[in-house]
Order: C-alpha cells, then sequence, then structure tokens
C-alpha cells in the first residue's frame, strides 16, 4: 500500500512539474520490460537452475505445466508493482537438438540482472551458483570480480543455464553517475 502510495505521489509530483509541456504524462510501467520467454531443452530438467536464481532475486512461480507436449513456468516479481514476468519454455522438438548458439540471430547474447551491493553478488555466487554448478545445473564463468572495462565500481559474476545460455548479477554504480549528469544537463 505504501508502494502504491509512494508511485502515485511521484506520479501526481511529475504531472505538477510538467507545467505547460504538450506531452500528456506517461505510465511509470511505459517502456518497461513486460515479459520475455527463455526456451529450454527441457523445464523440468532446467527448474532447479531456474528456482535458485529466481527464488533469490525474488521472484515467484506463477504458473506452470511439466510433461512430453508442452512445458513452461511463468516467474513473476510482485514487489515491485509491474506487469513484468519470465517464463522458460519447452523448445519445439523440431528444434531441440539445436544447441544455443552465441552471437547467432535469435539467440539472447546474456541476460544481466541487477544486485543491491557488493555483498549481494558475492551472497548470490556462494549461496546460488557455487551449490547449483556443483549440482551440475549450471556453469560459472568467472566468480565475482570488478570489470573496469565497464566502468567503475562494476562488480559481476557470469554463469550459464544448463543449455549454456549467458546471465549475470551485475551492481553497477555508474546508472546513477550517468543519470545524475544527465539530469544536470537537462536542467540547464
Amino acid at each position: 500500500m505504501l508502494l502504491r502510495l509512494f508511485l502515485l505521489c511521484t506520479c501526481l509530483a511529475s504531472i505538477a512539474q510538467l507545467g505547460t509541456a504538450k506531452e500528456k504524462p506517461r505510465s511509470l510501467h511505459r517502456g518497461l520490460l513486460h515479459h520475455q520467454s527463455i526456451v529450454v531443452t527441457s523445464v523440468s530438467a532446467s527448474h532447479p537452475f531456474y528456482e535458485a536464481v529466481f527464488t533469490y532475486l525474488g521472484y515467484e512461480l506463477v504458473g506452470s505445466k511439466y510433461g512430453d507436449d508442452y512445458e513452461f513456468e511463468d516467474w513473476k516479481p510482485w514487489r515491485i508493482d509491474t506487469p513484468h514476468e519470465i517464463s522458460i519454455v519447452k523448445a519445439d522438438p523440431k528444434y531441440a537438438a539445436q544447441k544455443h548458439q552465441k552471437g547467432a540471430v535469435g539467440n539472447h547474447h546474456h541476460m544481466a540482472f541487477c544486485a543491491e551491493s557488493r555483498e549481494d553478488v558475492d551472497r548470490f555466487y556462494n549461496e546460488v551458483l557455487v551449490p547449483l554448478e556443483k549440482a551440475g545445473h549450471c556453469t560459472i564463468q568467472d566468480p565475482p570480480v570488478d570489470c573496469p572495462e565497464y566502468g567503475e565500481g562494476y562488480y559481476a559474476t557470469f554463469f550459464f543455464d544448463p543449455d549454456g545460455l549467458k546471465y549475470e548479477f551485475v551492481i553497477n554504480p555508474n546508472y546513477l553517475l550517468k543519470k545524475a549528469e544527465r539530469d544536470q544537463k537537462k536542467a540547464k
């Protein structure tokens, strides 16, 4: 309830600041990712990986079906009051033998999830990734590491799901610095 009240107040404040702007105010959800479908060889075989990762990230399993013909899992983070959802779906049998090829058209390069802090990245690595790798459910590409090539303070761990799809868990304080610079330029 407090979050909704905060969002309402934020919206109202934004509207008030528009003054004589000709463009009408837009929803806070406009342009956000609504849903993403990730295709895997077997949803039931991938379940331990996605359950551990998504549960840690605050997602909840809101729908699923397992079986020979069609499998899926729908994961949703209710806490942020957006329609965002990630679905894990079974590959079409015609294409199930085709393995993920990084850089190929139609294949995602990698997906990165935001961490709260460096400690959050470390905790995710130790509590989620290390046990998953020991159980054979993922491959860790890089343990938590500073990535100065992406900006000061960029700290991440990189890993792969059972089908070789690449993921990242990252804290990137540069976003706030870039946003502040942008806001200063716009204010002038």
